[in-house]
Order: C-alpha cells, then structure tokens, then sequence
C-alpha cells in the first residue's frame, strides 16, 4: 500500500429532476466547487477521520471501498476534510463516498476509469441512501453539467450552457434526511402510482425544456423551468416551508426563478437570474448560507 494517498470529489447540486430521477426519468444536475478531500495513511483500520462528527456509516465505507480495491482494510486510516455541508441536499455523502474511493486505488497503485468510478460510486452511496439513483456520485466524478438517466449503466451525457449561467445556492443550518423525503415519496407513489407517474412525467418534459433552454443560454427559460419544477414537487409532497422561503425571498431579489434542490423536506434552493449578486445579497439577508455557481460541462 501506498500511503499518503489523496483523492478528492465535489458537491452537486440537481437542477432538474430530482426525485423522479429514481424512478427512471432524467435529471439535470452540475458540480459544485465544494470538494471533499481524503487522505488514506496506514493504521489500525478500518477508520475514517474528520474534523466534524462522523456517521458510523463511514467505517464500512472504508471498510468495502478498501476491499474493492484490494487492500486490508484494518491496515486502512483515511483522513477527511470536507467543504460541503451534510444534510442540505449538496451531495456530501457521495462526495466523501467517492473521494474515498479515489484515495484508497491511488493507495493500492489502481487506476479507476470513469465508468468504474460512476458504478462503485453509486454502490458505496448505497450505504447512505439505500437505493440511490446515482447522479449524485456522477456529479461527484464529473464535476460538470450533465443530463443523467438512471440504469446499468447510467446515461450520463454532458450539458453545455450556450452562455455563461450563474446559479445561486443558498441553504440554512436545519438538517434534513433524504431517505425520509425518498421513503415518504415512494410510500404515497404505491398508494397512487398512475397520478404519480403522471407527475412524474410532468417532470421529465420540464427537465427537457430546461435542458435545451441551457443549451441555448436562455436564463428565464432555466427560471421557468424551475418554477414548474418546483410546483410540481410541492405537488408531490417533498418541499417544506422553510425552503419555500428562501425561493420566496430569491424571486423577491430577482430571480427570474428558484426551486428546492436534492432531497428537498427543507435543504438548498437553486436560483437563476441575470444580477446574481442581488440575488445572493437578498439571501444572505435571510440569513441562509449563499454559494454563486458558473455552469460547466466537461
């Protein structure tokens, strides 16, 4: 084993889609410049270390990614600092799922392509999520903006935005749990599966529109599309009034629209506009935490 060994993943933030995106329908989805850093060193292991509380979940994320590798895994310390604040819907767990991984095959003197990121990714998100769709550990890899279709494998096909767009993201201090805001989606879709599946539906035309509205770097149809998007999730049951909010005071400031973003029941909103600054500076007012993203793709 080769020790220290580092790698790193960002955070994400969904655009469009998220939710549906689990039952087969696209999302649209781009990194974020929040990086989870991770550093393997020998030690008795398994064990993974932060700055912050740890979730015990994190000793057989180490435990199977350093199997996956092929190393020992009670030979396996790995060190995390982390930007990316959990429970906001901001893609942390498969951030730190990935980064974990990077540093465990640098460890091992593995090289891990793309694909084999994406899938293990998603294996090890497993362990946070249960059964996750996997454009959160693909926006941990790529980094980038990308159109994603849950499968076997995923169809992951790079977006680029024909002007630059600048995206605000704001989230205040409440944690909020995915899986609850999944599982509660997913108990009401059982009970009612043709009107969801029609919502559903509804969602997958508005992350097409979006798509193309990027494409053309055409801001208020990216707002539009959020603002449908966002009726359609408070029709689902997933928004909660704290991020209504924020997406209240975002419009407020000008944006030309905002919608929850991730696993929604509170976390980040995602805004679009033309005067960002003013946009941030409004929500900062409301004393959220405010991040401004450009949108790439790679």
């Amino acid at each position: 084993m080769h020790t220290p060994a580092h790698g790193r993943a960002g955070g994400k933030v969904i655009l469009l889609g998220e939710h549906v995106v689990v039952y087969g329908r696209p999302a649209l989805a781009t990194g974020v410049p929040l990086i989870v850093d991770a550093t393997v060193e020998m030690g008795v292991g398994p064990q993974l270390v932060s700055e912050v509380a740890t979730d015990p979940r994190t000793i057989r994320l180490v435990a199977e990614a350093s199997r996956f590798v092929g190393l020992d895994p009670t030979s396996v310390v790995v060190r995390v600092r982390s930007e990316i604040p959990p429970g906001r819907g901001l893609g942390s767990s498969a951030a730190l799922a990935v980064a974990v991984l990077r540093a465990l095959s640098t460890a091992a003197d593995r090289t891990l392509d793309m694909a084999t990121t994406l899938a293990q990714g998603r294996v090890l998100e497993q362990i946070f999520h249960g059964t996750p769709s996997g454009v959160d550990p693909a926006a941990a890899a790529l980094g980038s903006c990308f159109r994603f279709v849950r499968g076997e494998p995923p169809v992951v096909t790079p977006v680029h935005a024909g002007a630059r767009v600048r995206l605000v993201v704001a989230f205040g201090d409440r944690v909020r749990s995915t899986a609850a805001a999944v599982g509660g989606l997913q108990e009401r879709w059982a009970t009612d599966r043709e009107r969801h599946e029609r919502l559903f539906d509804e969602v997958a035309g508005i992350v097409e529109e979006g798509v193309a509205a990027l494409e053309r770097g055409d801001l208020a149809g990216i707002g539009a599309a959020f603002d449908r998007n966002q009726a359609v999730l408070e029709t689902l049951g997933v928004s909660h009034p704290e991020v209504e909010a924020l997406i209240a005071s975002a419009r407020q400031a000008g944006a030309l629209g905002a919608k929850l973003t991730g696993g929604g029941a509170g976390g980040a909103i995602v805004a679009v506009g033309s005067d960002v600054e003013s946009i941030a500076n409004g929500l900062c007012h409301t004393g959220a935490t405010v991040l401004v993203v450009d949108v790439s793709a790679g």
